[in-house]
């Protein structure tokens, strides 16, 4: 076991992992291939070791918002299947080619940016099927830009996506009638698309007849999809008691003095903030932690680096208590919940944890892999 430095930290738990990679192969059968979207630091749970782990579940695509983070992860896994989903400035677009990244484009120009570079570069066009964020929308001279990469010397196509706005069936099926027009188009001129995708987890799961061959799921495999309920949450935020004061009724405390009461009060003092993940909106008893399996409430304004919480109802606290403070268990916040008190997205929440919380990764109980990237 690695010795760790901090009291507060992501546990991780892989069997759950497994299982939920494990139901996501049993939905899509042979044809259809997943891209793990590990995108933000894989929403909080460490992309790097995550990377590993899931490629020992079978996974061997998978996805990032930016090059940076395409080549935190190049620096590690040599030999893995990475789309940066969004898009490259010019001038460092050489870093997908010299690193065997596929890139996201959406103009012949930067296609042909990369193949004035002279070597191999890998992209995927990105296609605006209606939710006007990123890529190209349904048009004749859009297929053709398409088409003239397609016919570039040192570029390689390796797919095309797009994505569902979700918003109901109708506009989501118009989305999917625009994206198979625009291959069609493509196709009829000679284009390839060994790779296509339209999917994320959630359209994934409403929509089995636009998997195409390839999804990009990424809140399913961290425990989270609202068609299949079974999933698991794999990640628990957790730390312990520090310190342990008892306040006189008719007293404050923290920033303001805040939150008096008219009776004596225990309070639990905790090592972590809400720089650590766990937001300021919790305060002045809104959110809560678990300590022995009760419910804790925040007591005055969370700080940066400590919390506060009554304990007062709470038989025998002691320092070096667990504390629990996101889980599906233990009488503490589910993400979710914690989202709906901070008014915050669960997905923003859990990737909200910081760099100096270690992730640990737990196989049976018991600890298989750490990851504190203060220490390298």
């Amino acid at each position: 076991m690695n010795e760790h430095l901090r009291n507060t930290r992501c546990e991780i738990d892989l069997d759950k992992l497994e299982r939920n990679v494990n139901k996501l192969f049993a939905h899509l059968g042979p044809d259809v291939s997943p891209m793990a979207v590990i995108k933000a630091d894989a929403y909080g749970h460490g992309a790097v070791m995550m990377m590993g782990y899931m490629k020992e579940m079978g996974i061997r695509h998978f996805a990032v918002a930016t090059i940076n983070e395409a080549l935190e992860l190049r620096r590690v896994h040599r030999d893995t299947e990475i789309l940066v989903m969004g898009l490259t400035p010019d001038n460092i677009l050489h870093y997908g080619a010299e690193n065997n990244i596929m890139l996201t484009i959406e103009s012949l120009h930067q296609a042909q940016v990369l193949d004035a570079l002279g070597v191999p570069s890998r992209v995927m066009f990105k296609m605006d099927s209606g939710m006007h964020r990123l890529g190209l929308t349904l048009s004749e001279e859009n297929i053709a830009q398409v088409v003239a990469a397609s016919r570039l010397r040192n570029v390689r196509i390796d797919g095309i996506f797009s994505h569902l706005a979700l918003k109901d069936r109708e506009s989501d099926l118009l989305q999917w009638d625009r994206f198979t027009r625009f291959i069609a188009g493509c196709e009829a001129q000679g284009a390839v698309f060994p790779i296509k995708s339209i999917c994320d987890g959630i359209g994934t799961m409403r929509y089995p007849e636009m998997r195409c061959n390839m999804v990009r799921p990424g809140a399913f495999f961290y425990g989270f999809n609202p068609v299949d309920t079974t999933l698991e949450p794999i990640m628990e935020l957790k730390s312990e008691v520090v310190h342990l004061t008892r306040i006189p009724a008719g007293e404050g405390l923290g920033y303001d003095l805040a939150d008096v009461a008219d009776h004596d009060r225990v309070v639990a003092s905790l090592p972590f903030g809400y720089i650590d993940g766990c937001p300021r909106a919790m305060s002045h008893y809104r959110g809560w932690v678990s300590i022995r399996e009760q419910k804790a409430p925040f007591i005055g304004l969370l700080c940066m680096d400590q919390s506060m919480v009554d304990v007062t109802d709470i038989p025998g606290v002691c320092l070096g208590d667990e504390v629990v403070i996101f889980s599906q268990f233990h009488n503490a916040m589910s993400y979710p919940e914690g989202a709906r008190i901070a008014d915050f997205n669960r997905n923003g929440l859990e990737a909200d944890a910081a760099r100096r919380v270690a992730r640990v990764y737990l196989r049976g109980g018991r600890e298989v892999g750490y990851r504190d990237y203060l220490m390298g």
